[in-house]
């Protein structure tokens, strides 16, 4: 493949290495998965603990102890559906390369986060950013 056909599909670079990010990833799902589990159990136990018969206590010291899980439980929730995204990504092609512009994104951002969708530009609130949409950078293979 030539240099110009891999600036056409930026994720061509990284074909050969889909089967390494798949394995990573779907280790990445498993243990959130796992998390989730987990924090579940620790939520149910924790909202049955000294419960008097009464309906859920939308308030007080149980309460405040119950949301910081929910939290955590949501967290990984998202973190599982960017991960299935990621996953989509590979089996559609498109893997490694920003959804926004189309840059390529560097080994080092995937090792750092496999899951990542964005250049970090792209994830740059839009009047920080070093590059407009849509502009020549998605042309990059850096």
């Amino acid at each position: 493949m030539v240099s110009a056909d891999l600036d056409q599909c930026p994720s061509a670079g990284l074909a050969s290495d889909f089967p390494r990010w798949r394995d990573r990833l779907e280790g990445l799902w498993r243990r959130q998965v796992e998390e989730i589990i987990e924090l579940s159990l620790a939520y149910h136990e924790a909202a049955s603990a000294g419960r008097g018969g009464g309906g859920p206590e939308l308030a007080g010291p149980r309460a405040r102890r119950l949301r910081p899980i929910l939290a955590r439980i949501a967290c990984a929730h998202q973190a599982v559906a960017e991960i299935e995204a990621a996953l989509s990504r590979i089996d559609a092609a498109r893997y490694g390369a920003c959804e926004q512009c189309g840059l390529r994104l560097q080994a080092g951002w995937l090792e750092a986060s496999p899951q990542i969708r964005y250049c970090p530009d792209c994830s740059t609130p839009p009047g920080r950013r070093q590059h407009p949409p849509g502009s020549a950078a998605g042309s990059r293979t850096s």
